[in-house]
């Protein structure tokens, strides 16, 4: 972090008694689940950063004062999700997941794979992320459909639908992904009747937040077959539960979380930071700012 802030003074607030202490003196906040009582005392305050592409950890940030700019590092993780993404959906579209369970316990029994090529790609929130993500699979042939709370044209997109036409999406994909920030909106958008919606066999993947999958469906659907598999990199309840049905759920790949990391990230998200701390010193707008009115 010295690295990319020369000359000047970085303070590491390492407990809740620290951000209390110093929150009031700070300018530029780069962090991730901050204690939320304390904003108000933020009367310097310029930026507060999430450390990540989410910003719902943070949520209503209550009493911060007016005219601090909200900002996350959605630009930063876009083309590495991208790639996770990809991973995913070639996971549950190959079925990858059967061949490790099988080589565990020494079947050799084949299995028929699905195609890549000629399937669609229903994309739940077509942001910077998802526009990657579109890119890379229409790429290997794919229909890329997709939702976009303001819809307009996406690069590799074939159509794109308001949030409200969820279920046309859904209907329409091989694999339906979700890439969609949590919000009192999104939670359990994806419930029984959207997961019904799907074609019989389909797949299903989450990378955006967990809560937005009604998790109890998903399993019904991947028990009875309607669903072919699952991938979730995010879950409702993380770390996820000992006892959680999902550990036990067919078909179903869990990652922890992870899809948006990579070896670099904690320098790159430095100067992801300082490049934007360098945009409101200069007078100049910050790209990943995050409307208050919306909360993503």
């Amino acid at each position: 972090m010295e690295a990319a802030f020369p000359g000047r003074e970085i303070v590491s607030l390492e407990n809740e008694d620290q951000f209390a202490s110093e929150i009031g003196e700070i300018e530029y906040l780069l962090a991730l689940s901050p204690p939320p009582d304390y904003w108000p005392q933020a009367k310097k305050l310029k930026l507060v950063h999430s450390i990540g592409a989410g910003i719902d950890h943070m949520w209503p940030l209550k009493g911060l004062p007016e005219g601090v700019i909200i900002a996350n590092a959605s630009g930063l993780v876009a083309e590495p999700m991208s790639e996770f993404g990809l991973a995913l959906i070639l996971i549950v579209r190959k079925r990858i997941d059967r061949a490790i369970s099988q080589q565990r316990t020494r079947t050799w029994k084949r299995y028929s794979p699905l195609n890549v090529e000629g399937s669609t790609l229903g994309i739940l929130g077509l942001g910077q992320i998802g526009a990657a993500l579109a890119r890379r699979a229409a790429q290997m042939g794919m229909r890329v459909i997709g939702t976009q709370r303001t819809p307009k044209t996406v690069e590799h997109v074939d159509k794109i639908y308001p949030p409200d036409q969820t279920i046309e999406v859904a209907a329409q994909s091989d694999v339906l992904i979700s890439l969609l920030p949590w919000t009192p909106d999104t939670h359990g958008l994806i419930d029984e009747t959207v997961i019904r919606a799907m074609k019989p066999g389909s797949a299903l993947v989450n990378m955006g937040r967990g809560g937005i999958i009604d998790e109890a469906a998903m399993c019904r659907a991947l028990e009875d077959g309607h669903l072919s598999g699952a991938a979730l990199d995010v879950m409702e309840q993380e770390p996820l539960p000992e006892d959680s049905p999902l550990w036990h759920a067919p078909n179903l790949v869990m990652t922890p979380h992870i899809a948006g990391v990579f070896p670099t990230y904690m320098e790159e998200i430095a100067l992801f930071f300082a490049a934007n701390v360098e945009r409101i010193e200069a007078g100049q707008p910050v790209p990943t700012e995050i409307p208050r009115d919306r909360g993503y």
